[in-house]
C-alpha cells in the first residue's frame, strides 16, 4: 500500500487514481477498445444532440425572413440566396427591418438558439441527480429520446412557438452533454487521462458539428429547414443505438481511499491493481450491459446531489470556473448567432450556400482543443504531478490561462471585423470566431477536469455547476445580443465580453495561489452519499 494518498507518481510509475477493485463488473476494469467504444459513442451522441446549437445559430437569417411578413409566402427564405445586405449598413438592423413592425421582433426569432441554452441549464439541474438514482444508462437513453422527439417535432412545426417549444424540448434531451456525459467519462478513465478523454469529446463533437453545418445552406435551398432537423433526428437515432449496445451502466460505489487511488485489497510487488477476482463477483455479461436499466435506486443519493449542488455552487473556486465558462460560452454564442449577417453583407458578399464554411473556423479549434488542451494539458499536468509527487487540481488553473487570453483576443478581432469590413477582412473575422471557440472549448474541458479533481467523491454534483449555472448565465448574456448589436455595433457589443474575460485573467492567479487551501476550508459535505463513495 502507498504511503502518500493521491501520489499520482511513485518514480517513474504512474499511480492509478481511482484505484480499481477486483470486480469485473467495475468500469475501470472494462477493456481499453471497449471504454474507448463507449466514450466514442457518447461523443458521436452528444454531437448530435448539441449540433442544432452553433449550427442553426449560424442559420438564423433563415428564420428572420421565415416569421417575417414575406414568409408568408414559402420558401421565401430562399430568397437569401439571391440578395445581399448594403455595405456600412448595420446588418442585424438591416434583418429587423424585414420584420416591417409586423412580424415577431428579431430577438425573439433569435430566441430559437438561446433559449435552448436556458433549457440546458436547467434540464442539468434534474440529470445528474436522476443518474445518481436510478444509474447513468437509463437517464442517457431517456434523454436521447426526448432530444430526437423534439428534434422530430421542430421539424414538423409551422410557427415560431411551435418552433421555440420544439427546440426546449430538445435542448432538455440535449443537456447531457453539459454535464453527464462528462460525469460519465469520469467514471471509466483514471485521473492522469481526463484531459485527453474530455478533450476529445468535445473535439469530436467540433468536427462533426462542422461536417453537418458545411451541408446545412446546401439542403435548406435545395431542400428546406425542416429537413436540417430530420437529419439531425436521424443521426442521433443512429448513435443513440450505438450508445445502447456499447455504453454499459458507469455507476460504482468505491471506498473513500480507493477514490485517492489506495486499494482495499493488498497488492503485491509490481501490481498496480488488484487482479480480478471471478470466485468473489459475477463475470461481466453482454446481457447484463445491454439492460436498460440495472442496479438499485437510491433516492436518498439523488436527492442529497441536489442538494450539494447548491452547496458547491458557492465555494469560491468552483464560483469561478462556473462563471469563467459562463462568459466564454456567451461570447462564443453570441459570435454564432451573429457571424451570417455580417457576411452576407457588402462587402464581404458571402454566398448563403458557402455559409456553413465558416465552421471550418470552429473545426480548426477542435483539432487544436484535443492537442493543447488535452493532450498537452494533460502532459503539463502529469509532469509537474511527477515533480511533486502528486497531482493537484490547482495545476489545471495554468492550463486556463491560454485558452482565457486567446478567447480574449478573438472578441476583439470578431468586434472590430465586424464594425469595419471594409477596413478589416471576412478572414479576420473568421479567425476571431475561432478564436472565441477555442475559448470556450478549452476552458470548458479543462475547467471540468478541475472539478472533477477537487471533488472526486462528489463529481457529479460539482459538475452540475458548469453545466447548469454556466448556462442559465450564458442566457442572460446573450439572449438579447441581436437587439444590442442592432443598437451598439459589434465592437461595443462585443466589448461587455472582453471585460469580463480580461477580469477572469486576473483572478486565475489567485485560484493557483490559494486553490489548495480553499479545497481544505471546504472539503465537501462529510456524509459522503450523494455520488460513488461507500464507508470503508
Amino acid at each position: 500500500m502507498r504511503k502518500d494518498r493521491n501520489a499520482l507518481y511513485e518514480g517513474d510509475k504512474v499511480n492509478l487514481i481511482p484505484m480499481p477493485t477486483d470486480d469485473p463488473n467495475d468500469p475501470l476494469n472494462l477493456p481499453a477498445w471497449r471504454t474507448w467504444a463507449a466514450i466514442g459513442s457518447l461523443c458521436l451522441f452528444g454531437a448530435m444532440a448539441a449540433a442544432a446549437e452553433l449550427i442553426l445559430g449560424a442559420m438564423l437569417p433563415v428564420f428572420v425572413i421565415q416569421y417575417s411578413p414575406i414568409g408568408k409566402y414559402p420558401p421565401s427564405y430562399k430568397i437569401l440566396q439571391y440578395i445581399h445586405l448594403p455595405e456600412n449598413v448595420n446588418s442585424l438592423r438591416a434583418l429587423e427591418d424585414l420584420n416591417q413592425n409586423a412580424g415577431p421582433p428579431i430577438w425573439r426569432t433569435f430566441l430559437l438558439s438561446s433559449l435552448p441554452v436556458l433549457m440546458i441549464g436547467l434540464s442539468n439541474f434534474f440529470f445528474v441527480p436522476l443518474a445518481i438514482t436510478f444509474g447513468r444508462r437509463p437517464v442517457v437513453l431517456v434523454s436521447g429520446l426526448i432530444a430526437i422527439s423534439g428534434a422530430v417535432w421542430a421539424g414538423h412545426s409551422t410557427s415560431l412557438n411551435s418552433h421555440l417549444g420544439a427546440r426546449s424540448i430538445q435542448a432538455i434531451g440535449a443537456g447531457t452533454v453539459e454535464s453527464l456525459i462528462p460525469f460519465i467519462i469520469s467514471d471509466m478513465v483514471f485521473l492522469h487521462q481526463r484531459n485527453k478523454a474530455i478533450s476529445l469529446v468535445f473535439g469530436i463533437q467540433g468536427l462533426l458539428i462542422v461536417i453537418l453545418g458545411i451541408a446545412t445552406p446546401w439542403i435548406i435551398i435545395r431542400v428546406n429547414w425542416n429537413w436540417v432537423y430530420f437529419i439531425t433526428a436521424i443521426a442521433a437515432g443512429v448513435f443513440w443505438i450505438v450508445v445502447f449496445l456499447f455504453m454499459p451502466e458507469t455507476r460504482y460505489y468505491r471506498t473513500d481511499n480507493e477514490m485517492k487511488g489506495v486499494s482495499r485489497h493488498p497488492l503485491l510487488p509490481g501490481q498496480s491493481r488488484p487482479p480480478i477476482d471471478l470466485t468473489e463477483h459475477a463475470p461481466r455479461t453482454w446481457k447484463r450491459d445491454l439492460m436498460p436499466w440495472g442496479g438499485p435506486v437510491h433516492v436518498k443519493r439523488g436527492l442529497m446531489a441536489f442538494v450539494h449542488t447548491l452547496q458547491t455552487f458557492f465555494y469560491p473556486h468552483i464560483f469561478f470556473v462556473t462563471l469563467l465558462n459562463s462568459a466564454t460560452i456567451a461570447a462564443t454564442l453570441a459570435a454564432g448567432y451573429t457571424v451570417s449577417p455580417q457576411l452576407l453583407a457588402e462587402p464581404w458578399s458571402w454566398p448563403f450556400e458557402h455559409l456553413g464554411f465558416l465552421l471550418f473556423s470552429v473545426l480548426i479549434s477542435a483539432i487544436a482543443v484535443f492537442l493543447i488542451s488535452g493532450l498537452l494539458a494533460d502532459g503539463l499536468a502529469n509532469l509537474i504531478a511527477k515533480r511533486r509527487g502528486r497531482r493537484d487540481p490547482e495545476i489545471q488553473a495554468l492550463n486556463l490561462i491560454p485558452p482565457t487570453v486567446i478567447s480574449l483576443i478573438g472578441t476583439v478581432l470578431f468586434g472590430i471585423a465586424g464594425d469595419e469590413p471594409g477596413k478589416y477582412g471576412w478572414p479576420t473575422f473568421l479567425v476571431g470566431l475561432g478564436f472565441i471557440s477555442y475559448g470556450f472549448l478549452a476552458t470548458n474541458s479543462i475547467g471540468v477536469v478541475y472539478v472533477l479533481e477537487c471533488y472526486p467523491h462528489m463529481a457529479g454534483p460539482a459538475l452540475v455547476n458548469i453545466g447548469s449555472f454556466r448556462s442559465i448565465i450564458a442566457f442572460l448574456l446573450v439572449f438579447d445580443v441581436a437587439e444590442w448589436i442592432a443598437r451598439m455595433g459589434y465592437l461595443r457589443t462585443f466589448g461587455i465580453y472582453m471585460g469580463l474575460l480580461g477580469g477572469f485573467i486576473l483572478f486565475i492567479p489567485i485560484i493557483f495561489m490559494f486553490g489548495e487551501g480553499w479545497r481544505k476550508r471546504w472539503p465537501g459535505p462529510t456524509e459522503r452519499v450523494d455520488v460513488n463513495v461507500v464507508k470503508e
